[in-house]
């Protein structure tokens, strides 16, 4: 109360001295509390006004020019990725522009639209990435039937007024925009450092002489998925709940590399181009914000898959290193399966809305391989081959034998040690050196055993049980003849993946055919040699 001017009891009136000296010891109070809360909010006031904003451009086309294979999952693609940086890539969806099935004169368009857009509204301290998934070629976009050069993309992202832009295109040939005149090649080691970082990115899918493959048991291209779960959390090496430019295209080129080291469509590597000037991190995304998280808290490292249970679209295919690992995904029920030597060790989890969940602890229980093989899941693939064979004969005066081999084989683990199966139907005709003698044998049989793979060739062995189905005509008493018989063979084959699902085929088989004959049955030896075309179905 000392701050009160004081009463003079004699007076009834107020001391003036007194009451000059408590209004300037207020006046002098209420500065100082001024000046420290200037002091405490001007900061955060300057950095709220100094975050950058974040802006995209989302671009999906599954047809390209006449005579170019429809792609499937370009648009769905894209919408994958448009979520991925809504939810944890920090980009609201007012700030965000999607064309789902587009042809060049609109993409230009739009390009033109969210440029005058960003010369309004955007500043030097935002951030925008443009993402592109289509077919391409000879440096261009293949739009419906229309070409947009690439060159034009670029432009559009370095003419654009924000001080840092990210270019991602997951198109076939896309590397050739990498090369574009102004972007500066990145060597192995990708370090950026400190704040205030600026400048342009460019991350293609594929080399300039590479294809961009899409995958049907991850429903979308190889690239693109494998982004988009580092972008939520997969590529987060650092543990610190941020993704960094650096972290997501390590993870999603080692990712790719890997899925299509054996792919018929070739080796798939993403290229990385930058011109990056000043000193700091770029944080992609950052999953620890997101409303539902997914702990994998296994400490030892392994390959996981996440399905959602109610579609059972596979959320994420991802490598995980040693510790745990936190995904930013949808709140909702998930299948969480553990790739084992014995196949797939699997448990269900929720994850709540607002929170997180995890996995871990008790042991995971035992998956069924078949349950996943029903679904299209990873490890099981389906090759008929087709071509000339030659055999050798099972009757005196007839050596060898021509026919057509038809192979259906099925990779996908059966039994410990057995991963392949396989269905062979021959159809083969011959003449004896007696004319008019002529042979026709029709051969079914089945086989399982082992395969290995090595870049782009497998070699198989296995074991293979059937019968032959025999037609003789011409015999010196003029009857036909007909005879069916059991075979038994240990057969090997190699082959050599080319692209577009198709791969030549050499397989070999050794055995014997327990044949009748006049005075009895006997075992005969028989060998068999093929080459074949295989196509991936």
């Amino acid at each position: 109360m000392a701050w009160l001017p004081s009463f003079d009891l004699r007076s009834g009136k107020c001391a003036r001295g007194d009451e000059e000296r408590s209004m300037t010891r207020l006046f002098i109070t209420g500065a100082w509390l001024l000046a420290i809360l200037c002091v405490l909010v001007g900061p955060l006031a300057a950095f709220a006004e100094e975050a950058p904003r974040r802006w995209a451009l989302v671009v999906g086309e599954n047809q390209g020019l006449p005579g170019e294979e429809r792609l499937r999952f370009a648009e769905s693609d894209a919408r994958r990725m448009r979520e991925v940086l809504q939810e944890v890539g920090t980009v609201p969806a007012e700030r965000t522009v999607t064309l789902l099935g587009t042809d060049a004169a609109t993409l230009r368009e739009a390009l033109s639209r969210f440029q005058a857009r960003l010369s309004s509204e955007a500043s030097s301290r935002d951030w925008l990435v443009l993402y592109i998934s289509s077919h391409a070629g000879d440096g261009s976009l293949h739009l419906r039937g229309t070409e947009l050069p690439m060159r034009e993309l670029v432009d559009f992202l370095k003419a654009a007024p924000v001080g840092v832009g990210l270019l991602i295109l997951d198109s076939c040939r896309s590397g050739l925009a990498t090369r574009l005149k102004g972007l500066k090649p990145a060597g192995t080691a990708i370090a950026m450092e400190a704040a205030e970082l600026e400048g342009r990115v460019v991350i293609s899918a594929s080399g300039a002489d590479e294809y961009a493959q899409e995958s049907d048991a991850l429903q979308g291209s190889y690239f693109t998925h494998h982004l988009a779960a580092g972008l939520r959390g997969a590529a987060d090496v650092s543990r610190d709940g941020r993704v960094t430019l650096e972290e997501a295209y390590r993870y999603a080129y080692a990712r790719t590399l890997e899925s299509t080291l054996v792919s018929p469509g070739g080796l798939q590597r993403p290229t990385f181009r930058m011109d990056l000037r000043g000193r700091g991190e770029l944080i992609l995304s950052e999953p620890q914000q997101a409303r539902g998280r997914l702990t994998l808290d296994v400490k030892a490292p392994g390959r996981w898959l996440v399905l959602s249970s109610e579609s059972g679209t596979l959320v994420a295919d991802l490598e995980k290193g040693e510790g745990p690992t936190t995904l930013a995904v949808a709140p909702g029920a998930y299948r969480i399966l553990l790739r084992a030597d014995e196949g797939f060790l699997e448990r269900a989890v929720t994850v709540p809305l607002d929170g997180s969940a995890s996995v871990g602890g008790a042991p995971l229980e035992q998956a069924a391989r078949s349950r996943l093989a029903r679904k299209g899941g990873p490890g099981s693939t389906l090759l008929l081959a087709v071509g000339p064979s030659l055999t050798s004969g099972i009757v005196a005066g007839l050596p060898f034998i021509a026919g057509l081999d038809v192979r259906l084989e099925r990779e996908g683990r059966l039994l410990t040690g057995f991963d392949t199966a396989g269905m062979g139907l021959a159809v083969r005709r011959g003449a004896g050196q007696r004319e008019p003698f002529r042979q026709t044998e029709l051969e079914w049989r089945l086989g399982a055993g082992p395969h290995w793979k090595h870049g782009p060739w497998t070699f198989t062995g296995m074991l293979e049980a059937g019968a032959l189905a025999v037609f003789q005509s011409g015999l010196p008493s003029a009857e036909t003849r007909f005879g069916l018989e059991p075979l038994a063979l240990v057969s090997g084959g190699v082959r050599l993946a080319e692209r577009g699902g198709v791969s030549a085929v050499l397989s070999t088989s050794v055995g014997g055919v327990v044949a009748r004959r006049d005075s009895g049955v006997s075992l005969v030896p028989r060998a068999s040699a093929s080459l074949m075309v295989g196509f991936a179905l």
